[in-house]
């Protein structure tokens, strides 16, 4: 049976995240073609090793995506070594700390929310930006970004990043309304507890534990059930969807 992804050209920004690794990974099981991107060199080269066990062309490249011109240079980069784009996936963003997280409004400051909108937003804006006409050019492809679901309902903590996280939502509609004629597809990935490192190992056991009850399947999500989000997706299996907000939560925010 031929490969849900056999023939394409993704590009993951990201790459390094446990979550990143993970869509790698299942994006070269699924036969595509890689561009891998982050910022932590020797992590970045272990991602690549496990994505090429599959046989499939995988190239990565380290590099700061909030740094002006990087994107261009990225998507420069997978035209240069595959010669098109098909799937974009962003998993860039301003790195959790407690210490910001729990800052009321009053207590954050412009430096700080520009820094966050910067890391969370712009980035991928500009990623975009290059993407597009490139998509435009070669019949289509789908734009996969990463929001919270603060952004979706709210949360009283937070307010810093939630900021950013929703104007992703946003970009995600912006690109399908002017882009859905062009056979591009958007989506913004809204997640809430999800296992990763950065955000569990913070907490206290009673931490994770309250969280893990706040959805209805009592548990944190793991980063492999997001990356395979990603995949379906990525394939022709939602081509009929566009501009859309996936919550992955275990059902903590419905609508």
């Amino acid at each position: 049976m031929r490969s849900p992804l056999a023939g394409k050209v993704s590009v993951i920004l990201g790459a390094t995240s446990e979550i990143g690794r993970e869509t790698g990974r299942v994006f070269a099981e699924s036969g595509s073609s890689l561009l891998l991107v982050g910022r932590r060199g020797e992590r970045l080269n272990e991602v690549g090793e496990i994505c090429s066990r599959y046989n499939v062309r995988v190239r990565t490249l380290q590099a700061d995506l909030t740094v002006k011109g990087v994107p261009k240079q990225v998507i420069e980069a997978a035209l240069e070594a595959f010669g098109r784009v098909d799937v974009l996936v962003s998993y860039v963003g301003y790195q959790f700390k407690r210490e910001i997280w729990f800052r009321e409004l009053h207590e954050l400051d412009e430096e700080l929310v520009t820094e966050i909108f910067r890391a969370d937003f712009l980035s991928s804006f500009s990623a975009v930006r290059e993407v597009i006409p490139v998509m435009r050019r070669s019949g289509g492809g789908t734009i996969i970004l990463t929001t919270s679901t603060p952004a979706v309902s709210w949360h009283v903590h937070g307010a810093a990043y939630t900021f950013a996280k929703s104007a992703i939502i946003s970009l995600v509609r912006s690109i399908a309304a002017e882009n859905g004629r062009y056979n591009i597809r958007s989506y913004a990935l809204a997640l809430g507890n999800i296992r990763t490192s950065i955000t569990y190992d913070s907490l206290d056991v009673d931490e994770r534990r309250r969280l893990a009850e706040e959805s209805p399947m009592r548990r944190w999500g793991e980063p492999e059930e997001v990356a395979k989000v990603a995949l379906a997706l990525a394939t022709d299996a939602f081509s009929f969807v566009n501009g859309q907000t996936i919550v992955i939560d275990g059902g903590t925010v419905m609508s």
